[in-house]
């Protein structure tokens, strides 16, 4: 009896047909075998040969995995050195650039500190404030840093508050001249 699947079926499908096991290519030397005490026990693989391997280059035309790897891994490591090189010449000297942005110039009161109600103030503060209006519920500074640029590219005096509640923290106030210009915070 032929079990047929419930599923249906392509005209064209053939089932599979069993093929013949094939023989032994090369015959085995018993005397060439390990001693009985360390034979492996047979398997189901047992007559089957090993695949041979090709030496490198035997395919001459043909790139070897290596070969391949390597030279691309080559390639890739130097357009990506090349890439560094082009986006910062001098990896150093964008860091001595950043401290020198933040460096004071001049210390103004060693003990200063901004609180979150001065911050909210400060918020609430329009953009060209007079100066004066500004450094009235700020206090003097901590100190005053290198000159600045505004975000529209214009030179900017830049004072620094440490925040109370985080020290490490700057708020840095700019102005354009007598007008109150942003601010920005320095995390350090």
């Amino acid at each position: 009896m032929v079990q047929r699947s419930s599923y249906p079926v392509s005209a064209h499908y053939q089932p599979p047909q069993p093929q013949p096991q094939p023989m032994h290519p090369h015959p085995v030397n018993p005397q060439s075998m390990p001693p009985r005490s360390v034979r492996p026990q047979p398997g189901p693989y047992a007559h089957a040969p090993h695949p041979r391997r090709t030496a490198p280059g035997a395919f001459p035309d043909q790139p070897q995995p290596r070969q391949v790897l390597m030279a691309g891994g080559m390639a890739g490591g130097s357009m990506l050195a090349l890439a560094a090189l082009l986006i910062s010449p001098n990896p150093d000297q964008a860091k001595v650039q950043e401290a020198e942005a933040f460096t004071c110039i001049r210390q103004e009161q060693p003990k200063a500190l901004v609180s979150r109600d001065q911050i909210k103030k400060l918020l609430e503060t329009e953009l060209q404030a007079p100066k004066a209006t500004v450094q009235e519920f700020l206090q003097v500074p901590y100190c005053v840093l290198s000159p600045g640029k505004t975000e529209s590219g214009l030179p900017a005096e830049r004072e620094a508050y440490p925040l109370e509640f985080d020290p490490q923290t700057w708020l840095v106030v700019l102005y354009e001249g007598d007008r109150y210009a942003g601010y920005d915070f320095r995390f350090r």
